[in-house]
């Protein structure tokens, strides 16, 4: 084969990418993905996966407030036990039966923090009120499934109104015996509230995740936004190119062979 007729197919081979990039741009315009129905079921796959999401980390909030509503609630119930046991063991008070009365209101204080420790209407502490249909609130999503279930605090306040009114308050060993209900019921009130808190603190942790799908979602779908016609155009390109390359160095291997053969 003739070197210079290298030269003259590798002339040929610079007119060509034009020729057919311009025939490409002629024949067929490839829209960008914004244009066409891919788009749309990208969209219809995004918004769908983002609601769901959303949906679950409400219902999770949900869960967190309910949770931060009965903790509160148990919180003043605990002070006005630890009120009454400050009251009836101090030993400054003559006669403590006449503080039967002052007792027996800070456990109807007691009873009215559970009657209004609520959520969406619904008591949180109190299992008394017929009108309610569960004993317990459900956190169900697709993620996960959860029950917090309602308590009834105010057989505590009753109980113990009970034993007040109709004991000696001046006899030490029946105010030690209201004493060790007293911390029994502190105890069931201090269980209670590390329950709703490890119920929180799971639901936090789920709500941590939403958060992360969230936030992997909006990244990944600004990825998607690809323009596909300007990716096919620059593959085409770049094959172009490549061929050219890859056809002049295959016309001087083969001058090369024949060189070769020549002179040996």
């Amino acid at each position: 084969m003739d070197v210079n007729s290298i030269s003259s197919n590798v002339s040929n081979l610079n007119s060509l990418p034009q020729q057919q990039l311009n025939r490409t741009s002629q024949n067929s315009r490839i829209e960008p993905i914004s244009n066409d129905a891919l788009n749309l079921s990208i969209s219809e796959a995004y918004n769908l996966k983002r609601d769901e999401l959303s949906n679950s980390l409400q219902t999770f909030n949900e869960g967190i407030a309910i949770t931060a509503i009965a903790k509160n609630g148990i919180q003043k119930q605990q002070e006005i036990l630890s009120n009454i046991e400050k009251t009836i063991t101090d030993d400054k008070i003559e006669d403590k039966n006449q503080l039967k009365e002052q007792l027996t209101n800070q456990l109807k204080d007691f009873t009215s923090i559970a009657l209004e420790t609520k959520y969406k209407r619904e008591s949180i502490l109190s299992t008394q009120d017929s009108n309610q249909e569960n004993n317990n609130f459900t956190i169900d999503t697709k993620e996960a499934y959860l029950e917090i279930n309602k308590v009834n605090t105010p057989v505590i306040s009753n109980e113990l109104a009970n034993d007040i009114q109709n004991s000696d308050l001046n006899n030490e060993e029946t105010v030690n015996t209201i004493v060790g209900k007293l911390n029994t019921s502190e105890k069931y009130l201090n269980d209670l509230s590390n329950q709703f808190d490890q119920t929180s603190q799971q639901i936090q942790e789920n709500a941590k995740d939403i958060l992360k799908q969230q936030q992997n979602l909006v990244t990944n779908n600004q990825t998607n936004n690809i323009n596909f016609g300007k990716e096919t155009s620059d593959f085409t390109k770049n094959n172009l190119f490549a061929n050219m390359g890859y056809l002049a160095v295959s016309q001087a291997n083969i001058v090369q062979e024949q060189s070769v053969r020549l002179l040996s």
